[in-house]
């Protein structure tokens, strides 16, 4: 099970960011880390460590015929 400890250990956003997520969108506090987390995650560049290939970037999902 994860537990709210692992989940704000995962964050990289700082403990008042997620407090001011959490008071202005009224959510509770793991929600809070969650859309802090993501935010910043979105904002930042790609390192060259993260790949992104243009096959699966622009790939369509494909229907499955049995």
């Amino acid at each position: 099970m994860i537990t709210l400890n692992d989940c704000k250990a995962f964050c990289d956003a700082d403990p008042a960011t997620v407090a001011r997520v959490a008071r202005r969108d009224h959510l509770s506090e793991i929600l809070a880390i969650a859309c802090a987390h993501s935010r910043l995650v979105k904002a930042r560049p790609l390192h060259a460590s993260q790949p992104i290939t243009l096959a699966a970037a622009n790939s369509t999902p494909q229907r499955l015929t049995a």
